[in-house]
């Protein structure tokens, strides 16, 4: 009998959150390249050991959020630990950021990106491949921001707040919050370890065990500290998110809470559907001064649907409860939809905020009548009666040909005598390469002197 202890079990491979030492380099394009191959990205292949290149994945998706992170805050923006109160990094937490002078601003941006994405990170497979690290992330996103005016009679800058949904598993050893995908490649007692066990009182961050109580969160807590009881609000939601703020704000106790503060509201990617929302104040606001956007072929910022939504130009559309925009055809999925959207979506903002008074104008999608088909082609009235008989027997004739073609080419494989079943018959197969099927068949049935008829 062979026993095998825990200490031979194939170790697993150290890699350092550091992209020098993971041998990467960002090029002056802000690229990130393989330092001994600069065509190249990110290489996630190096062996054929799943395990082995996601320990390698893990280590490179840090440092990238390390450098995100660090731009970040050179862009003004200090670090806030939820939930509030807490005072040591050692404690069960998630990172948010938000305007150092966020207290004097007039007007305060919140962004809420995908649950499935890092911290400052839109999509990895730009801020890590072609685009850069800027345009992949929030970054980009904060310094249109930081060019925009408040309103109308204040030039500053709006606030920022960025919201965490995707960093919400506590990684104890780490003393990190970690997202749903990053916490199964996080280093085991192995190799051959796989999985790791949730333990809600290991695991989970108060008052942020999931999306919706981060949200809740951040409206109920995080705004009322730091930013002034006068400032406007703008959210923008993506993918996800999109659903759980118009979820958290599609209630009459929330609605009386917050919704007079919201300027305007940014639906990129969702699918609630306003049709069945229950809070009259939220659907009037949608109604006035919200905008979504879908993924759609035609170019970025053409006019989709209306507030009722229901439109025969998009297949399962859902009624969003205000103007409806195309992201344009580069956004092929939910990630890639703010780094192609985000300008459009930043102007639009702007303009509300430079008009108080501003109300979505009434649109109505309309389409050409479509023609029903009644069997006639052009020239069809100028025949005389003769002719319309000659080519009606005509047309009939040759559908009857066809049927009777159809039934010559069917073909029933039968072996050994047997009656076919439904389920032999063949279509489109001509009659020489049936007996050679059928053939084929007796012969692999032991009956190798069996011969076809003709």
């Amino acid at each position: 009998m062979f026993r095998r202890r825990w200490s031979g079990l194939p170790a697993e491979p150290k890699f350092t959150p550091d992209l020098k030492k993971l041998d990467y380099f960002i090029n002056e394009e802000d690229e990130i390249r393989y330092l001994h191959n600069p065509d190249f990205y990110f290489k996630y292949f190096l062996t054929k050991n799943v395990r082995y290149n996601d320990c390698q994945r893990f280590a490179f998706n840090e440092a990238v959020k390390d450098i995100i992170d660090s731009r970040l805050e050179a862009e003004g923006l200090k670090e806030v630990l939820l939930p509030l109160g807490v005072t040591s990094k050692d404690e069960r937490h998630v990172k948010i950021r938000l305007s150092e002078d966020i207290s004097s601003k007039s007007r305060v941006v919140i962004i809420f990106g995908q649950s499935s994405q890092d911290f400052g990170i839109l999509a990895h497979r730009v801020a890590s491949g072609p685009g850069g690290l800027n345009k992949g992330s929030m970054v980009n996103m904060v310094k249109a921001l930081k060019q925009q005016k408040s309103s109308a009679t204040d030039d500053a800058a709006p606030g920022i707040i960025l919201g965490n949904p995707g960093n919400l598993w506590w990684w104890p050893e780490g003393k990190k919050a970690l997202s749903e995908f990053a916490r199964h490649q996080i280093p085991g007692s192995s190799l051959v370890h796989w999985g790791w066990y949730h333990d809600p009182e290991r695991n989970t961050i108060p008052e942020n065990v999931n999306q919706t109580e981060h949200v809740k969160h951040i409206f109920e807590k995080v705004v009322p500290q730091f930013v002034n009881d006068k400032a406007k609000i703008d959210v923008i939601a993506l993918g996800d998110m999109s659903d759980e703020v118009e979820q958290y704000l599609d209630n009459d106790d929330v609605w009386a809470k917050v919704g007079h503060r919201l300027n305007a509201l940014v639906v990129l990617g969702g699918f609630y559907d306003m049709r069945e929302a229950v809070c009259q104040g939220f659907k009037k606001f949608m109604d006035q001064r919200g905008r979504a956007y879908i993924m759609n072929q035609d170019p970025l910022d053409t006019l989709i649907a209306g507030p009722e939504g229901g439109s025969r130009a998009v297949t399962g559309y859902v009624g969003y409860g205000c103007p409806t925009y195309s992201v344009g055809p580069d956004a092929n999925m939910v990630e890639l939809i703010l780094v192609e959207a985000g300008s459009a979506v930043l102007k639009w903002l702007q303009e509300v905020a430079l008009d108080k008074d501003y109300v979505n104008p009434r649109v109505h999608i309309f389409f050409p009548e479509e023609e029903e088909d009644d069997g006639k082609w052009p020239g069809w009235d100028k025949m005389d009666d003769e002719s319309k008989v000659e080519e009606a027997k005509k047309e009939r004739d040759e559908e009857k040909d066809h049927e009777e073609e159809a039934k010559k080419v069917q073909v029933r494989i039968q072996r050994d005598g047997t009656q076919p079943s439904s389920k032999d018959e063949l279509e489109g197969i001509d009659e020489e390469l049936a007996r050679d099927m059928a053939k084929r068949g007796m012969m692999a049935d032991g009956d190798v002197n069996s011969e076809d008829e003709s």
